[in-house]
C-alpha cells in the first residue's frame, strides 16, 4: 500500500506500529520506515481479544456482509464501539479512518472527557445517546458505522489499543478503503466526511 509522505507525528506512529509489531514477532515495517508490506500481520498475534467491548479501542480485519451494496468501506477499520446491536450480534461504532487526521484529533479530544479511569482497565463511558444530538460532536457523524459480528465478516480478532495509545493509533496511515466501482481514494472518502459533518443527517452503513 503506497503511502503519502508523514509528517513527524506520523513518523512517531509508524516507529511505535514498529515496536507493537515486534512484540506481535511479525514485521509489518520493512526496512524503509513508512513502507507497509502487510497491514494485516498485526492481527495474527499478540494483544487480542475475541469480542469487542463498549468504549475500548480496537484494530481489526473486517469485509462487510452489504459491501456491494455500499459507496465504499474500510478492511482495517480503528474503531471504538458504543452501541450493540441485534442482540450483541453487531456493534455500532466510531471508526476514525473516516476523517482526515486532524479531524481524528479534534473528535479524540472532545471524546477524552468520557474516559474512566476508576478501574484496572480505562475506557470511554460513552454511548450512541451522549453524542447523538451532534451539535457538540459534528465530527462523529461520518465515523459511525455498523459491524456484523456473526459469521465470516470479522476476518480477524480484534486488536485492543490501550489509551496511552489512542493518539498514536489514530495518526497510524494504515487506513485502506474499498469500493464496489474500483479504486477509492482517501482524498474522496474525507471529502465526503467533510460534507456529512457539515451538511448531512447521519446515516448507519
Amino acid at each position: 500500500m503506497a503511502l503519502r509522505k508523514l509528517s513527524h507525528i506520523e513518523d512517531d506512529a509508524v516507529e511505535w506500529l514498529k515496536e507493537k509489531y515486534e512484540l506481535l514477532r511479525h514485521s509489518l515495517i520493512v526496512a524503509r520506515v513508512g513502507s507497509i508490506k502487510n497491514p494485516y500481520s498485526i492481527i495474527s498475534e499478540g494483544n487480542r481479544e475475541k469480542e469487542l467491548k463498549l468504549g475500548r479501542m480496537y484494530f481489526f480485519h473486517y469485509q462487510p456482509k452489504t459491501r456491494m451494496k455500499l459507496p465504499y468501506y474500510d478492511i482495517f477499520p480503528l474503531v471504538i464501539p458504543i452501541k450493540p446491536y441485534n442482540g450483541g450480534r453487531g456493534m455500532l461504532g466510531m471508526n476514525f479512518h473516516y476523517l482526515p487526521y486532524r479531524l481524528r484529533e479534534k473528535l479524540m479530544k472532545k471524546l477524552i472527557g468520557f474516559l474512566n479511569e476508576e478501574e484496572l482497565e480505562a475506557y470511554l463511558h460513552i454511548s450512541y445517546n451522549d453524542i447523538k444530538g451532534f451539535t457538540r460532536f459534528k465530527e462523529a457523524k461520518p465515523t459511525l458505522h455498523k459491524y456484523d459480528l456473526t459469521g465470516s465478516y470479522v476476518r480477524s480478532q480484534f486488536i485492543h489499543i490501550e489509551p496511552n495509545e489512542w493518539t498514536t493509533a489514530l495518526h497510524l496511515p494504515v487506513e485502506e478503503f474499498r469500493s464496489r466501482r474500483g479504486g477509492v481514494t482517501k482524498a474522496e472518502v474525507w471529502g465526503d466526511s467533510k460534507d456529512i459533518i457539515e451538511h448531512h443527517s447521519i446515516k448507519f452503513i
